[in-house]
């Protein structure tokens, strides 16, 4: 009868897991489809902060009837940005949460990172530079471009929830999925809007489910006057006197991103005209061109990201490129990549200071922002990293195409 019962006890454990599995494999799908564009038609910035918030949360009122000495309760009813009703810790007691993507990892260390129950992965030395107290954490995993989390862990850590979260469209589906994850590990799925123009509604929702919200609105704003700066200043610019832009991606240069993609956000809302006239591919991006593309559309400037895989070099020496404009004037340029890229993957709050640096590259006569005050600045705010000003210019040193030298 004892080996009966043992044997029947691992089995169940077995098709748990498994059934677990099949859930977070639904997860990935969803983060890897959904994570793709930005709607073409939302080309202004965010209400300003007197407009009421999207979300709203709803605590059920104690009887008055009941004793003084109740105890008060430990969890909460809200809606979360999905407008699905959760139970959650309340503030005071919410300690620990877990994220599939870097992009709420980020903005949940912003907020406060004894929050963060792991890692989505394992933080590089840059990243641990500016980022001090993402060491030691234990990974879990990241659901972004098809990898996997490990659900077993993330409920060993003590989280307390699971914060669903990409720059994507909600859905009903996506909804459906926060659902079937929430019953199978027996803890709160909580949808928040990760699209680039919503950020600052996210820090605002996630402040009152966590108590910070003094701490969230202090990035909130900032979010919501760079894209209401951007935008007044890019309004203001005649049709005639954008500037086109070629957004390289891959070693090669050739593979980009039109202007409905999620991955191309910050360039759209810098003011660029992108020209890449091709179908959103939907996911990670990066559909493929040919170079005989990029000469057709002989764009004003060509960006960039940093780092190992950056076109840079292949771009500005192979003399097939040398006829296009952008080539030709020495308009070609990366975006910084520390601690996290400045333009896109992963999408993070980095981006809010990207929108600065790429419009004030594309029209410096029109921003003019100090840039090196304005990454001590953000630093300062979203990381409470103090740097000096040889600090901010060897971070903004390492884009080349750039001269933030005085």
């Amino acid at each position: 009868m004892k080996g009966r019962k043992e044997k029947l006890m691992r089995e169940l454990k077995r098709q748990t897991r498994s059934y677990l599995a099949i859930v977070m494999a639904v997860l990935i799908v969803v983060l890897a489809g959904c994570a793709q564009s930005e709607p073409s038609d939302d080309t202004t910035a965010p209400p300003a902060s007197k407009s009421t918030p999207i979300v709203s949360t709803t605590t059920t009122q104690p009887d008055k009837s009941e004793k003084a000495t109740e105890p008060a309760a430990d969890t909460v009813v809200i809606k979360d940005m999905g407008d699905r009703e959760v139970t959650v810790p309340t503030p005071e007691n919410f300690k620990k949460v877990y994220f599939p993507s870097p992009l709420a990892q980020v903005m949940i260390y912003t907020i406060n990172p004894d929050l963060l129950a792991g890692v989505v992965s394992e933080p590089n030395p840059n990243q641990l530079k500016y980022l001090p107290r993402l060491k030691d954490r234990k990974v879990f995993g990241n659901a972004d471009g098809g990898k996997s989390v490990n659900t077993e862990e993330v409920l060993a850590s003590g989280a307390q929830a699971f914060i669903y979260m990409g720059p994507m469209e909600i859905s009903d589906k996506v909804r459906e999925t926060c659902d079937e994850l929430q019953a199978q590990l027996g803890i709160p799925v909580i949808l928040v809007n990760g699209r680039f123009p919503e950020r600052a509604s996210a820090y605002r929702f996630l402040g009152k489910v966590f108590g910070e919200e003094e701490r969230c609105e202090k990035l909130a704003a900032y979010c919501e006057k760079t894209l209401n700066d951007v935008n007044e200043k890019v309004s203001a610019i005649p049709e005639d006197d954008r500037v086109t832009l070629y957004y390289a991606e891959k070693p090669n240069g050739l593979a980009t991103e039109p202007e409905s993609s999620s991955h191309a956000a910050v360039f759209k809302y810098a003011g660029a005209i992108n020209v890449a006239n091709i179908e959103d591919a939907g996911g990670s991006g990066m559909t493929p061109v040919n170079l005989e593309q990029v000469i057709n559309w002989n764009p004003d400037v060509i960006f960039m990201g940093g780092g190992p895989n950056s076109p840079y070099e292949e771009i500005t020496t192979n003399p097939n490129w040398a006829n296009i404009k952008a080539v030709q004037e020495g308009r070609v340029y990366e975006g910084p990549g520390i601690p996290y890229s400045w333009l896109d993957r992963p999408p993070s709050s980095q981006q809010y200071l990207g929108v600065r640096f790429v419009a004030n590259t594309l029209y410096p006569d029109v921003f003019q922002y100090n840039m090196v005050q304005e990454v001590r600045d953000f630093f300062g705010l979203f990381y409470q990293i103090e740097l000096t000003e040889d600090d901010a210019k060897e971070l903004l040193s390492t884009a080349r195409g750039h001269n933030f030298s005085k």
